[in-house]
């Protein structure tokens, strides 16, 4: 018989009883979950399922070999076991019945209070390997439930355009943006009902590489909106293997905006290389411009001597005459071409461009000829500019001279004006139907001495003078021709406030007697660096009886008057000399008290700070090239103004 320590051991949670079921041994384990005390039968701790009558020995005995649930009373413990028969008595071997590991907690149950060869630790291992396998797979579920979520949000949230199709070009799969841009019906649109018919090709060529086992294939396409028009778009095409089979996935992003910034971006650039060129350009004009200025100056004051100097009924003086005009239109040439390369002299002034516009229509009709249809439309009552009314005459002679050249056989001619909307700005547009521009002849169409014209039908001039004027004036001009389309310039300016009208009347030019020479003749100091022209100069300071000093630079000029202990009465000065600027000396002179008065001399020169000094000291400017009696008027005028 096995003695109590062992039983204890063994069957920590086993009991015996004697005949009158009175608990005489209890198990280690159970002893601590009971409140066990002597004289304590069955009935008082225990409850047998389903048995409602108090425990007996006939119930036990009915129970032998049979399996058992005791409920532990006023506790959630549950032993399951057998009674069998023991000396004069009974025994209950059994175990907690447990189904969870978390019961072991809940009934302070610990792993040591179950014997070795108890088979509920085994059952227990392997509900928790069950457990932990379930709760694994419930979690592997939830993670790939939140996978396709995000995925799911990422394809129907994306601004890219996501497709899926079939190798027969099916549309399987699109994403919110594709189904609204290309109005795509599932099941039944296809890829040629979205794809231009460039881009079915390149579509086609992609798959077939997808289908021979490249991952990815880069494309670049055009789709039809649903809405009309067309979308450029880029991106990725990969394969992809489905339960439905082998699919074509297109990942493609709408490129509208960004051709259309490289497209500005190209534009702008050719503008940029168009300015750059024809600044170039103009520096080389503007250099000859000048050389040239100088040297018709020299002959109209040449010129302009003889014809003083012969007699009024000479017959020579009209061939002198015509010596000065065309030595002066060479003048013109040469001054609008300074111009152009902004180095000459800008006219100011506002012009209202409706009512000048109106006043040159009869020139105009003049101009294109009575087969072309000549229109002028306005769409505001007044449109005022800061430019002087001639650089508008001038360029919109120029450009209607250009479209009566494009139109040989006749045709019409649109001019319009008007403001732009919410801009500070006015336009004038003029729109030819003729036989239009190449692209090649469009890109330089503004430089100088450029033509298309046969040889002694045009200067090259019209249009660089154009752009100058319209530069100037802080103004873009705009051209659009194609061949056969005709040509469209639009001129936008900078709207000033409107312009006040006055009457001016110019005084005659008058040329002053000369002097008398004594004494107290007035001194007049004159700088110029070209020979020919000083010496022009000087003769006819002094056929007027002035005493003229003459110098060829600055530094001979400073030492000469440095000597003198008077002042001059007038310095006539040219800007650009060999040893540095006349208006510096000119500056010097005034502030020591040397000089009285100063024209400046001048056909090309900074005329900003001209104008600055003319307005601080009262300067005069005479432009060059320039008659001789213009030169003895202006003198004279200073010198009576005393």
């Amino acid at each position: 018989m096995i003695d109590r320590r062992s039983f204890r051991k063994l069957f920590p949670f086993g009991f015996a009883l004697d005949a009158d079921l009175k608990i005489t041994l209890v198990g280690r384990s159970l002893e601590r979950l009971i409140p066990f005390r002597e004289e304590m039968f069955l009935a008082d701790l225990f409850e047998i399922h389903r048995q409602f009558d108090k425990p007996s020995d006939d119930i036990l005995t009915q129970l032998f070999d049979r399996p058992v649930q005791l409920h532990l009373k006023g506790t959630p413990l549950t032993l399951t076991g057998e009674f069998a028969p023991s000396n004069a008595g009974f025994l209950f071997l059994g175990s907690p019945k447990i189904d969870r590991l978390e019961e072991l907690s809940e009934l302070q149950l610990k792993i040591n209070d179950f014997s070795p060869h108890d088979g509920v630790m085994s059952s227990l291992f392997q509900v928790q390997k069950m457990e932990v396998i379930s709760a694994e797979a419930m979690m592997a579920a939830e993670d790939l439930a939140r996978q396709q979520q995000i995925y799911r949000q990422i394809v129907e949230e994306s601004n890219d355009i996501i497709l899926a199709l079939t190798n027969q070009g099916e549309v399987t799969i699109a994403n919110p943006v594709a189904m609204e841009l290309l109005g795509i019906a599932m099941g039944s649109t296809k890829t040629n009902d979205f794809l231009s018919a460039e881009s079915r090709e390149t579509w086609n060529a992609a798959a077939s590489s997808l289908a021979d086992g490249e991952p990815s294939i880069w494309v670049e396409l055009v789709l039809l909106a649903s809405q009309g028009g067309e979308v450029p778009v880029e991106g990725h095409l990969v394969r992809s293997i489905a339960d439905q089979g082998e699919s074509v996935v297109g990942f493609l992003r709408d490129v509208t905006a960004r051709k259309l910034a490289e497209q500005n971006l190209a534009a702008t650039n050719q503008q940029l290389q168009r300015a750059h060129k024809m600044e170039a350009v103009g520096r080389f004009a503007g250099g000859i411009a000048h050389d040239f200025n100088n040297v018709l100056g020299v002959v109209i004051g040449a010129a302009s001597a003889l014809k003083e100097d012969l007699p009024s009924h000479d017959p020579r003086r009209p061939d002198l005459e015509v010596i000065l005009t065309s030595a002066e239109k060479g003048a013109a040439l040469a001054h609008q071409i300074l111009q152009f390369s902004q180095q000459n002299r800008s006219l100011k002034g506002r012009t209202e461009l409706v009512s000048q516009a109106e006043s040159l229509r009869p020139i105009l009709d003049r101009i294109v000829g009575p087969r072309i249809a000549l229109s002028i439309e306005t769409r505001s009552d007044q449109v005022v500019v800061q430019m002087d009314p001639i650089q508008f005459e001038q360029v919109l002679l120029n450009l209607a001279i250009n479209a009566e050249h494009a139109m040989p056989e006749g045709g019409e001619l649109e001019i319009e004006i008007g403001t732009l909307p919410g801009r500070e700005q006015a336009f004038f547009r003029v729109q030819d139907c003729g036989s239009g521009m190449e692209p090649e002849v469009l890109d330089r169409i503004f430089e100088p001495l450029y033509s298309t014209k046969p040889a002694g039908k045009g200067s090259g001039m019209g249009l660089s003078i154009v752009y100058g004027i319209i530069s100037e004036a802080e103004g873009k001009i705009e051209v659009k021709s194609e061949p056969g389309q005709g040509t469209c310039f639009t001129v936008k300016l900078p709207l000033s406030d409107p312009v006040e009208s006055r009457a001016t009347t110019e005084q005659p030019a008058r040329l002053p007697n000369a002097l008398d020479a004594d004494e107290d003749a007035p001194r007049v100091v004159v700088v110029e660096d070209q020979p020919a022209l000083l010496r022009l100069t000087t003769r006819a300071l002094e056929g007027m009886g002035l005493e003229v000093d003459a110098f060829s630079s600055i530094q001979t000029t400073r030492e000469a008057l440095e000597a003198k202990s008077q002042p001059s009465d007038i310095l006539l000065t040219d800007v650009s000399l060999p040893d540095g600027d006349g208006l510096d000396l000119a500056e010097q002179l005034t502030k020591e008290k040397r000089i009285g008065k100063v024209i400046v001399m001048t056909g090309n020169a900074d005329f900003n700070r001209i104008d600055g000094l003319m307005s601080r000291h009262g300067w005069q400017l005479l432009m060059k090239p320039f008659r001789l009696n213009q030169l003895t008027q202006l003198v004279s005028r200073l010198l009576n103004e005393d």
